[in-house]
C-alpha cells in the first residue's frame, strides 16, 4: 500500500503553454529493503518487485488489491504488464541462472531459459510479444507469443565499445526500447535506443547534456521514459519524459531522492519507477502522472526546457 506520499512538478514551458511530471504517490511495503514499481498497464494495474529478509517476490496492484507471487519458490523479479494482466520477469533459484518467466492473467506461469545462459524477461505488449536481455552475453531477445525468438545486439556508432544489449519495453507497434552502456573513445556513457525491426537498425536516445542515458519504457503516445546521469557510478540519477515527436525531454526527481528511475508509462500519462532515497538510502516505488492538458502538451509542442531540481 500507499504509506507515503509526495507531490513534484516540474514545469515545462513552451510558448504559452506547459505541461507538469506530478509524483503522487510512494510505494513501499512494511519490512522491505527494496521496492522497485516496473511497469504499468492502461487499466493503471503496477507491477514491481519487493525484497523481505532476502526474498524477492513480484507484485501486481490493481486498484487497491496487492497480489504478490513467486515461481517455483524462486526469488522472483517481475518487470514488465500488459492489458490483459500478463507480467513478465525473470526467477533465480539461489545459486542458479536465472530464467524468463511470463506469469499469465490466471497466475500460471510459463519459464524458457537460454540454455544455461541467464536471461531476463522486462517488456510484454499487448500480442504477447515479450522482450528481454542475456544477462551473461551482450545481447537480448525477442520472444513472439508462440515462442519463436529472435536474438540481436546493439551495434552503435563506430568506435564504440558495446558491453551489453538491455531490450526493455515492446510497444503494441512492435518498436522495443532499451539501452547498452558502452565506451565512446575512453569515456563510460550509457545510450538509449529505439529499434522498430527487432533489432536490424537502432534509432539512438541521447539526451543532451548528459554521458548517461537509459530508456527504460514507452506508451503508444509516443513517449519515452527512463533516467539520465553524469555521474560516474551513477551515484546521482534524475528521472525523464521524452516525447518522441518533438525530441524534447522533461526532467523530474522524486523529493529527497539521489536516483528517481522512470521504468514505464501507459498511454494515460501514468508514469511508475523507483527511487532512492538519500537520507537512508532505501529503495521505493513511485507513481507519477502527466497531468491533463499536459500530456497532450508533450506530444504536440516543440522546444519544451525543463526545470531540473538538481544537479546529476
Amino acid at each position: 500500500m500507499f504509506t507515503r506520499s509526495a507531490v513534484l512538478s516540474v514545469s515545462l514551458l513552451a510558448a504559452a503553454a506547459h505541461a507538469q511530471v506530478a509524483v503522487t504517490g510512494i510505494i513501499d511495503f512494511a519490512g522491505a529493503s527494496t521496492v522497485q514499481a516496473r511497469g504499468i498497464a492502461s487499466n493503471g494495474s503496477i507491477v514491481g518487485y519487493r525484497t523481505i529478509g532476502g526474498v524477492t517476490e513480484g507484485f501486481i496492484r490493481a486498484g487497491s488489491v496487492d497480489t504478490f507471487f513467486q515461481n517455483a519458490g524462486t526469488n522472483t523479479f517481475a518487470m514488465g504488464i500488459n492489458n490483459a494482466g500478463a507480467a513478465v520477469g525473470s526467477s533465480t533459484p539461489v545459486g542458479g541462472v536465472s530464467s524468463g518467466f511470463i506469469r499469465a492473467g490466471d497466475g500460471t506461469f510459463t519459464t524458457f531459459d537460454a540454455s544455461g545462459t541467464s536471461r531476463s524477461a522486462v517488456g510484454i505488449n499487448n500480442e504477447g510479444v515479450t522482450v528481454g536481455a542475456l544477462d551473461t552475453a551482450n545481447g537480448a531477445w525477442r520472444r513472439a507469443a508462440d515462442g519463436t525468438e529472435i536474438a540481436f545486439t546493439y551495434t552503435g556508432l563506430p568506435g564504440d565499445t558495446i558491453f551489453n544489449t538491455n531490450a526493455t519495453a515492446i510497444l503494441n507497434d512492435g518498436a522495443i526500447i532499451g539501452h547498452s552502456v558502452l565506451l565512446i573513445g575512453e569515456n563510460l556513457a550509457g545510450r538509449g535506443w529505439l529499434s522498430t525491426d527487432s533489432g536490424a537498425t537502432f534509432s539512438d536516445i541521447a539526451a543532451p547534456g548528459f554521458a548517461f542515458t537509459f530508456a527504460w519504457g514507452g506508451n503508444d503516445a509516443g513517449l519515452v521514459v527512463g533516467d539520465v546521469s553524469n555521474s560516474p557510478s551513477l551515484a546521482l540519477r534524475t528521472g525523464f519524459v521524452l516525447d518522441r515527436s518533438s525530441g524534447a525531454y522533461a526532467y523530474f526527481d522524486v523529493p529527497g531522492a539521489n536516483w528517481t528511475v522512470a521504468t514505464g508509462i501507459n498511454d494515460a500519462g501514468q508514469i511508475v519507477g523507483f527511487w532512492r532515497s538519500a537520507t537512508d538510502s532505501q529503495v521505493r516505488g513511485f507513481i507519477a502522472v502527466i497531468p491533463a492538458p499536459g500530456a497532450a502538451g508533450l506530444l504536440t509542442l516543440g522546444g519544451l526546457v525543463a526545470a531540473r531540481c538538481r544537479r546529476v
